[in-house]
């Protein structure tokens, strides 16, 4: 029974440092506020280029992926839902067109008219795709600059014992 008492004992004693140890490491500081070491880790810089890549390729699948990495959400989200909007409009179109018989009559019109909606719909649909994309792959460098911009995040290359080194700076 001693010998039991003594690893719960021990195994509370080690749990006890161990939870101190570690709050003792999250308080520690640089000892400058608003160093660059606390900025970055609560902001990332965001690369431009690296925003456009972001629009250009998941992004002709996701619309708006390049300002979600810009951490511009808003405009991410209204691409994104503009992206579903045209991919409806185009399968709409392509259901009218499909067999016009059926979506005769009614809101539609004639044979004739259901074909040329149809047809509206679908061209519509890609426009709007395709011109949603362009505006992601024009705009997402512009946010990641903003974001950079607003909170004073920039990088900066230096030599580190005669190897390149980017590094990013804070401006105070």
């Amino acid at each position: 029974m001693k010998t039991m008492t003594r690893k719960i004992s021990l195994l509370a004693a080690i749990v006890f440092l161990f939870s101190f140890s570690i709050a003792s490491a999250q308080n520690a500081d640089t000892g400058l506020t608003g160093s660059l070491e606390t900025n970055h880790q609560n902001y990332f810089y965001k690369d431009p280029n690296k925003a456009f890549l972001m629009a250009f390729f998941p992004g002709l699948l996701i619309h708006g992926y390049g300002h979600f990495y810009a951490d511009d959400n808003i405009m991410g989200n209204v691409l994104l839902t503009g992206e579903v909007i045209s991919v409806l409009s185009v399968g709409a179109g392509a259901l009218i067109k499909s067999d016009t018989n059926t979506f005769s009559g009614g809101l539609l019109g004639d044979s004739n008219n259901a074909n040329n909606i149809g047809t509206n719909l679908i061209w519509g649909g890609v426009i709007a795709f395709a011109g949603l994309w362009i505006v992601d792959m024009a705009h997402a460098p512009t946010a990641a600059s903003d974001y950079d911009n607003e909170h004073g995040l920039k990088p900066v290359a230096y030599f580190d014992q005669g190897t390149p080194t980017l590094a990013l700076s804070y401006r105070f």
